[in-house]
């Protein structure tokens, strides 16, 4: 797909994401499907048929917001590195699934369940940002919207990580898992999805600078004029 169709695209979800009437109806969908569907239970596969859908919708969520405070919507590189973020990082289960705990070992969720791993992300954009104002490289600007992106989609998957089980956020510091009520979840949801745009004072019109009048030559006095017409002499006078 050439770039300027998926640019056109993904601005119009992130238009979409950004409607607080689409984010409510989405917080509905999540709350319906936790309610009806509680994945506590479930083996892996059907878990994640379950969960991974609204890990994605928690951060179409926080897209949302995201762009009403921004007041536009941020680079395409960042909503796709967002959006897969919130649902790639559930990856690392595999390994566990298969039997090895090379992830897990004394944590309850992978090692890479926990915020050293957005604050490494958050790290990468930073210098690749600095990289593309100082050298203006094309490249460094995309990189610094992919880790931005990967930084908050990590945010969001954490988000409902931390209502439906431990998870170590806080590791490699402490390997304590951290859980939080569902309520905590469903507040922070609702504070996302009617979150209002920041007031912005009014753009000023130019000032204009008053047009200065005409510089107007003073009139000469009577008596100049007629001190200058005695001194013109003709030459009829001359004779």
């Amino acid at each position: 797909m050439p770039m300027s169709q998926l640019g056109k695209r993904t601005a119009l979800l992130a238009r979409v994401s950004s409607s607080r009437a689409v984010s409510l109806a989405l917080v509905a969908a999540i709350v319906l499907t936790d309610y009806l569907l509680p994945t506590q239970d479930l083996p892996f596969v059907p878990r994640a048929l379950v969960d991974e859908p609204c890990h994605l919708l928690t951060a179409v969520i926080v897209l949302g917001a995201y762009v009403r405070w921004r007041g536009r919507p941020p680079s395409t590189w960042f909503i796709w590195a967002m959006l897969c973020a919130s649902v790639a990082i559930d990856v690392d289960h595999l390994p566990l699934e298969f039997g090895s705990y090379v992830l897990t070992a004394g944590t309850p969720r992978p090692y890479t369940h926990a915020l050293w791993l957005v604050a490494m992300f958050a790290v990468a954009a930073i210098i690749a940002g600095v990289l593309s104002q100082v050298r203006g490289r094309r490249t460094a600007a995309i990189l610094t919207g992919i880790c931005a992106g990967a930084a908050w989609g990590l945010c969001a998957h954490f988000l409902r990580d931390v209502v439906t089980a431990d998870i170590a956020l806080w590791w490699p510091v402490s390997s304590t898992g951290v859980l939080l009520p569902y309520g905590w979840y469903l507040g922070a949801l609702l504070l996302l999805a009617v979150l209002p745009p920041p007031r912005r004072a009014p753009a000023q019109p130019p000032r204009r600078v008053p047009a200065q009048p005409p510089r107007r030559v003073p009139a000469q006095p009577p008596h100049r004029t007629a001190l200058r017409q005695s001194h013109h002499v003709t030459p009829e006078n001359n004779h």
